[in-house]
């Protein structure tokens, strides 16, 4: 581990060393800001980032805008590095690891593994960036795909997640003082399920399944000239995956009415099958019968 530590350090100061000695990035005199004024040339920074070899200081070119204040450097830009001091392969490190445990042992696994010193409020701060720009990202980029299959399956549902008390300060709930302890996350999937096991049972395809989430509301008016933000997030869904094109489009639910709502609005013509553990449920409830008072 140490050798291969001290392989990396050198590694990282060979890369340092010939990044500083391109000046490349100085621009002339003035560059455009972001705001439409010039940006003056004031001389080369230093910054120190973390990267995958370790930490590396380059020398920047430095412009700054008298109009807005602004601080511009065109190697951040080109490096990935702009708004940040993790390098573009630090930051997917972090947003695995985040993804998969808390903040204070992705920062454990993230020391141990890579040799990457940042702290579990460093994680936070990084993880909850990226999950911004995957927001954005899933909102405004639908690449449209052809269906997988001749038949595709749709499914949405809501559950319960717990949350930290300041997300949940002045909500309702079902707790006996009137508070809540979770949010509702609506989730969307689609899948294919053109193979069988051994007993002829369809199965859903390896590979085929994908999920969009959000705590989002599937509420809407018929006054409303827009679609609730998850009946966007259905519609998008569908559309990358070829959903709406296939031959057969089924839609999966538990039975609640405002997933069939949804179903009858954006896809008219689906079948409609409520998901075999509900279907059994209703009917033991059928064939146990109403409930009597007392009992």
């Amino acid at each position: 581990m140490a050798a291969r530590r001290h392989a990396l350090r050198v590694a990282a100061r060979l890369i340092e060393g010939r990044l500083n000695a391109d000046r490349s990035d100085d621009q002339g005199p003035a560059i455009a800001c972001a705001c439409g004024s010039p940006a003056r040339y004031a001389g080369r920074r230093p910054k120190t980032f973390s990267t995958a070899l370790g930490e590396m200081t380059l020398e920047r070119a430095y412009y700054w805008c008298a109009a807005c204040g602004a601080g511009v450097c065109p190697r951040d830009r080109a490096l990935g590095l702009a708004d940040t001091s993790l390098s573009p392969a630090v930051t997917r490190m972090v947003g695995f690891a985040a993804a998969l445990v808390s903040f204070a042992e992705s920062s454990e696994l993230l020391g141990e593994l890579a040799g990457v010193t940042l702290d579990a409020k460093g994680v936070e701060r990084t993880a909850e960036a990226l999950g911004r720009e995957i927001a954005q990202d899933e909102r405004t980029v639908v690449e449209l795909a052809l269906p997988g299959a001749p038949t595709m399956y749709l499914g949405m549902d809501g559950t319960g997640v717990p949350m930290r008390a300041p997300e949940l300060r002045g909500r309702a709930g079902k707790q006996p003082d009137g508070s809540a302890r979770t949010r509702e996350v609506k989730l969307v999937t689609v899948w294919s399920a053109e193979g069988r096991d051994e007993v002829g049972v369809a199965v859903r395809d390896p590979g085929s399944v994908s999920y969009s989430a959000a705590i989002e509301s599937a509420a809407s008016r018929d006054t409303d000239e827009t679609p609730s933000e998850f009946a966007q997030r259905v519609d998008r869904e569908a559309r990358r995956r070829g959903f709406d094109q296939a031959l057969t489009r089924v839609v999966l639910g538990d039975g609640a009415r405002w997933i069939w709502n949804l179903a009858g609005e954006q896809f008219p013509g689906a079948v409609e099958i409520v998901d075999l553990f509900h279907a059994k449920q209703h009917l033991e409830r059928r064939r146990e019968g109403p409930v009597r008072r007392g009992q």
